[in-house]
């Protein structure tokens, strides 16, 4: 169902934004990656998709006025999400509503789709303390 959702947002995403990406999973980093590596892939003024390579991690952050939306195409990691903390891996989605805090670990180097509605804008990210847990006390 997931993967579903995925292929009919990238169906729409065409047909409506006229923006096209061919095989998306055979995509490579195409300039300099330390811990992250960002590429837009397609935007309007109502959604912003990326493909985001993360070696390291994404450090914990929220997004003040809109949802974001992943999915996981390569690797395996370890996500923080709210108050609760889990594995994501291939095949993976995992919806952040908007004021959601969200951080993610690269356990194996990973690739995800990120889309985020309404369309990106880069004072929308506030970065902020991981939230404290017994387990990291």
């Amino acid at each position: 169902m997931k993967t579903l959702f995925c292929i009919s947002f990238i169906i729409i995403a065409h047909q409506s934004f006229s923006q096209h990406i061919e095989n998306l999973p055979a995509r490579g980093v195409k300039g300099e990656m330390e811990s992250v590596y960002v590429e837009k892939l397609a935007d309007d003024s109502l959604a912003t998709a990326f493909e985001i390579w993360i070696r390291g991690g994404v450090k914990h952050h929220f997004h003040a006025t809109h949802t974001e939306c992943v999915y996981i195409l390569e690797g395996e990691g370890r996500m923080d999400w709210g108050e609760t903390s889990f594995n994501v891996k291939v095949g993976d989605f995992v919806m952040i509503p908007m004021g959601t805090v969200h951080a993610v670990t690269a356990t194996i180097p990973m690739k995800v789709l990120s889309i985020q509605t309404p369309k990106w804008v880069a004072e929308d990210r506030v970065f902020v303390a991981p939230i404290r847990r017994p387990h990291n006390e």
